[in-house]
């Protein structure tokens, strides 16, 4: 009765909140584990994001941004191949040469459908189609047409130059609307192409903390191990073989 009444201790109870200090070795290792669980979960999580996006934005350069960047340049080359058949229709008189004209126009269609099918969310990059189109159809209508008209069969066709004048400003502004065309789809793919940048750049931070905060809970883990039941028993094994000795 009066070792018991010494040792008032076996008694006591702890009570309130537990305290990081108080926690018992399995406290620890359970609270180690749930770090290493809760990263590896939040770093999957966020790098299965960070790939969606990355597939997501290399689908659309692939099938989108670069396909529309070859459309265009099919769009303007048929378009200079309208003008060279009826450069050569004007001077030539002979219908072959028209061959150029007609076929570009329908080379022309189809790049334009190709064009908008493919750039149909991008306001900037159908506003630019639109107005290449515009002015094609107006240098068509307003120039190219009225002349081949004009021009009677083997009979080559005299152009005033007030005429060739109105007709090299309409060309040229469709060239304007060329080169305007490229640099918005160029503008666009560099876009696409920074955007996969910074997601590999956010994707490897993610990664090397993961492995970070997994690696120094691990690193824990064994050294709590070591302080809290490798050496104990070692310890205790020793003071047992003192004892037997």
């Amino acid at each position: 009765h009066r070792r018991f009444a010494r040792r008032k201790d076996y008694h006591v109870i702890p009570s309130g909140p537990l305290r990081f200090t108080e926690l018992t070795v399995r406290g620890w290792l359970a609270l180690v584990l749930w770090v290493m669980g809760a990263t590896v979960l939040v770093g999957a999580l966020v790098g299965a994001v960070l790939l969606h996006h990355t597939d997501e934005v290399s689908r659309q350069m692939a099938q989108n941004i670069q396909p529309a960047r070859v459309a265009a340049a099919r769009l303007q080359a048929a378009l200079r191949d309208q003008e060279t058949g009826m450069r050569g229709y004007l001077i030539t008189a002979d219908r072959q040469f028209l061959a150029p004209y007609y076929d570009g126009q329908r080379a022309e269609q189809a790049a334009a459908d190709e064009i908008r099918r493919l750039v149909s969310g991008r306001a900037e990059l159908m506003a630019d189609l639109d107005a290449v189109e515009s002015a094609a159809a107006d240098w068509r209508a307003n120039y190219a047409d009225p002349l081949i008209a004009n021009v009677a069969p083997k009979t080559p066709a005299y152009i005033s130059s007030r005429t060739a004048d109105m007709g090299k400003a309409k060309f040229d502004h469709l060239r304007e609307l060329f080169d305007t065309q490229n640099t918005h789809l160029a503008v666009a793919s560099a876009a696409a192409t920074d955007e996969l940048y910074e997601i590999n750049g956010w994707r490897d931070w993610v990664l090397g903390i993961t492995v970070l905060i997994g690696s120094g809970a691990a690193w824990a883990r064994v050294r709590l191990s070591r302080a809290a039941i490798t050496r104990p028993i070692a310890a205790l094994a020793a003071a047992c073989r003192r004892i037997t000795e």
